[in-house]
């Protein structure tokens, strides 16, 4: 049991201390490159958010109305992120702390709406893709709404059709991915925009991992579907600007076609001693400094700096599918977007792949039906991607040959190493057992 030093440490031997927890048990930046903890474009764009979170890392966002440069700073956030995902004067968005957060606040919005709508309704219910991200289940079940997954369909997208025929008296919503998180695929939007529309459902999309990417991707000539507020029947929009945004964490964004949609957002509190009291989203106190450093980034990549920003990922993504392609037991999924997923073909057992790019360094994730690996690709430089490519090719031959046969883990957040994971993770992996 760890306890307060009575004395407390010295300044110095406390930073030294983190030092040494942060290079002996952290992966450093590359190694952590393709699993979503390390998206960070360059040094500069991370110095910029560095400088631009500090200055403001004391101040409580919860009280931005009382500060005219917090307001600024929001107001202008709120309305680029409307402008890129194709909002325009209309769009409304909230600043969460992270897509969860973005999600609760969509559905939590759909819900009451909903009890306006169709007061009848006791027992509501949204239809999703089995693809559709975990945090809609775990939203759904803090709003007490019944979450109705319906298989993908064989091309791994939402099956438009099924999810028709799914609708029944108490559905009250739809929702699916751009892209989804397993598969990187984006789902058939604009299909899905008319089956809401037909049926008067709230249509929402997630878009944390690609609401701040697709749009530049496209700009570059990726085949990227719609998806967006300029896809009719779309009612609200979840998308990350601490992910392909290159926002410090934590920093997210939930949208709304308009405001009127957004007013069930809120929940305002007036029966109390100190009056008024209403938040941002669902969090009560949050850092400002969040925003700043959103605001800074994207006055900084502008336009043309984020769409460079995906023609490079493009051009990272497209050397590591030409590498599968020539590694004998690999594939890589056809995907749209930043996520790419590595698959075994041909008896290839790719936890063992998994396995021996963990002796190597490399802190992969996984996707379990199918299975393959799962990358969250980012600028890198040249030579760690050559050595990524390389140690990909030495590990394949490896496992091929019979000369390795330690599995990794398939995963998005399993225990690994009982040894190493925190005790809160371990203790609810045992007590579920």
């Amino acid at each position: 049991m760890i306890k307060l030093n009575p004395d407390g440490m010295d300044f110095d031997q406390v930073l030294d201390e983190l030092d040494t927890i942060k290079q002996g048990g952290m992966n450093d930046d590359i190694a952590a490159k393709f699993s979503s903890n390390s998206l960070k474009s360059n040094e500069q764009v991370q110095s910029l958010i560095q400088q631009a979170y500090s200055k403001f890392f004391s101040f409580n966002a919860l009280f931005s109305f009382q500060q005219a440069g917090a307001a600024k700073l929001e107001n202008e956030v709120m309305q680029i992120c409307c402008d890129i995902l194709s909002g325009g004067e209309e769009a409304r968005c909230n600043i969460t702390s992270g897509g969860t957060e973005s999600i609760f606040c969509a559905l939590h919005a759909m819900r009451e709406k909903a009890k306006i709508a169709h007061p009848h309704i006791t027992k509501p219910e949204i239809i999703a893709p089995f693809s559709i991200h975990a945090t809609l289940e775990k939203a759904c079940h803090f709003l007490q709404i019944e979450l109705i997954r319906i298989p993908v369909a064989d091309n791994l997208r939402a099956d438009v059709k099924a999810i028709a025929e799914a609708i029944g008296p108490n559905t009250i919503g739809i929702a699916a991915s751009a892209p989804s998180w397993p598969y990187g695929l984006v789902d058939p939007i604009e299909e899905l925009g008319q089956v809401a529309i037909k049926h008067g459902l709230w249509f929402h999309v997630d878009a944390c991992v690609g609401g701040y990417v697709l749009p530049f991707m496209s700009r570059c000539g990726a085949d990227i579907p719609a998806f967006d507020f300029a896809v009719a029947g779309v009612a609200s929009i979840s998308a990350d600007l601490h992910k392909y945004g290159y926002a410090a964490k934590p920093c997210s964004t939930v949208l709304y076609r308009n405001k009127d949609l957004q007013k069930h957002h809120y929940v305002p509190i007036t029966n109390w001693p100190c009056g008024l009291y209403v938040s941002q989203s669902f969090v009560g106190s949050r850092p400002l400094a969040a925003t700043a450093a959103a605001w800074a980034i994207l006055k900084y990549m502008g336009l043309e700096g984020y769409t460079s920003n995906a023609q490079k990922l493009l051009g990272v993504k497209q050397r590591i599918v030409s590498a599968c392609e020539s590694i004998e037991g690999l594939t890589c999924w056809p995907s749209e977007g930043p996520l790419l997923m590595i698959a075994g073909n041909e008896g290839m057992d790719i936890q063992l792949i998994v396995g021996g790019m963990e002796q190597r360094g490399w802190s992969l994730l996984g996707v379990n039906q199918p299975p393959a690996i799962h990358l969250t690709l980012d600028l890198m430089p040249e030579a760690d991607l050559s050595r990524f490519i390389r140690d990909l090719e030495e590990v394949a031959a490896a496992v091929s040959s019979g000369k390795f046969n330690d599995q990794g883990l398939l995963s998005y957040g399993g225990v690994g190493d009982t040894g190493t994971a925190p005790n809160w993770l371990v203790e609810l992996i045992e007590s579920a057992e």
